[in-house]
């Protein structure tokens, strides 16, 4: 029996079986089951070179932003508006039929923007070639979800599709620690009282996945999906942003009322150039950057070309940003701005940086 085979029959299996207390262990056995088939396939596919490598993308600037939506929804024309890309565009479905990158600058960063192909229903499952674009989205930094106030399911829709290839979108990954061992059976230890799932269902998920032997350490309340996600090894864990083209025409409450079903969402118009700020802030702070003002000694700091870094950075996380063997060469630094107690203040590599504090580092 072939794996899609196995996982049809599974899933057939999965439906079948109500949803209770008395049927918890069986409905985890069979999700934990459908998670490591699909894993199998995956692995399968690759070491016979069936895999999906997907478009050819190469990685440029500080971060890669992919844009996903439906067909027609407008992404194309953002990105015209946006970078120096030239995304062909068209009012019919499936305009853009390859990947098209573009750079977008804001406070001093350089943000690529990759317009995929209309993320389509059933992609998870390779519909419409939709695997090839799945992989694209999986190598990115981070994911805008877009649609147009005609589609706004889409945003529910193309979570399900993300989910369904493992991609998962504004959550940490699970706290959750596993280690191997050479006897004694499986053992759980969680931290604190597990209320959505019991220790035994537990057992029965990672004896699915092969483990014999093994400690797990739980350190959040996990349901039964949480700890399939931790046993697995193919999640991408990546930030999002929704976005909603062509809403020059929605009101104040009408804007209000997308933001009580979806949560926060930025509204945009590309074709009327309508608060692309607020798209620009959206993606710099979903990735989370912070800027930082090289200054050499004796020179006034840079601030036309700031040092892009994560949010919480160290001193030395920013040498090994800059590269050139910094982090081997460090004798201390100074610092002037919000980490700093007082102007050019002397600090070591653990001190922890803030947006737009200026940096100057002194080599050995």
């Amino acid at each position: 029996m072939s794996i899609d085979e196995d996982i049809r029959k599974a899933k057939e299996r999965l439906d079948k079986t109500p949803v209770n207390k008395a049927t918890e262990k069986d409905r985890a056995r069979i999700k934990a089951k459908i998670a490591n088939l699909k894993e199998k396939k995956e692995k399968k596919a690759a070491e016979t070179g069936g895999g999906y490598e997907g478009y050819s993308v190469k990685k440029k600037g500080d971060a890669t932003v992919s844009l996903v939506g439906y067909p027609s929804v407008g992404k194309s024309s953002l990105l015209n508006t946006l970078t120096n890309a030239d995304s062909e565009v068209g009012d019919y479905h499936f305009t853009t039929l390859d990947v098209v990158p573009g750079m977008m600058m804001y406070k001093g960063a350089n943000i690529q923007l990759v317009d995929v192909p209309g993320l389509i229903g059933g992609a998870a499952s390779d519909k419409g070639g939709g695997k090839q674009v799945l992989s694209v989205i999986r190598n990115s930094d981070m994911v805008v979800l877009m649609t147009d106030p005609e589609r706004l399911d889409g945003f529910e829709k193309m979570e399900e599709e993300l989910y369904g290839a493992g991609i998962r979108i504004n959550v940490d990954p699970p706290n959750i620690k596993v280690e191997k061992k050479g006897k004694g059976g499986i053992d759980v230890r969680p931290s604190l009282n597990l209320t959505k799932v019991d220790e035994e269902t537990v057992k029965e998920v990672m004896s699915e996945y092969g483990y014999l032997n093994a400690t797990i350490i739980i350190r959040e309340d996990a349901g039964i999906d949480r700890i399939i996600d931790a046993l697995s090894g193919n999640r991408r864990y990546m930030p999002a942003l929704k976005v909603v083209n062509k809403a020059e025409e929605l009101s104040g409450d009408e804007k209000e009322e997308i933001r009580e079903e979806h949560g926060e969402v930025v509204f945009v118009s590309a074709k009327e150039k309508l608060n692309l700020e607020g798209f620009r802030e959206g993606v710099f702070k979903g990735l989370d950057f912070m800027r930082v003002y090289m200054k050499k000694p004796g020179k006034d700091a840079d601030r036309d070309e700031p040092l892009i870094i994560k949010n919480g950075s160290t001193v030395m996380e920013a040498c090994e940003s800059l590269g050139g063997e910094l982090e081997n060469k460090f004798k201390y630094a100074r610092v002037w701005g919000e980490s700093a107690k007082f102007d050019a203040q002397k600090v070591g590599e653990d001190h922890v940086l803030q947006d737009e504090d200026v940096l100057e580092i002194r080599k050995r």
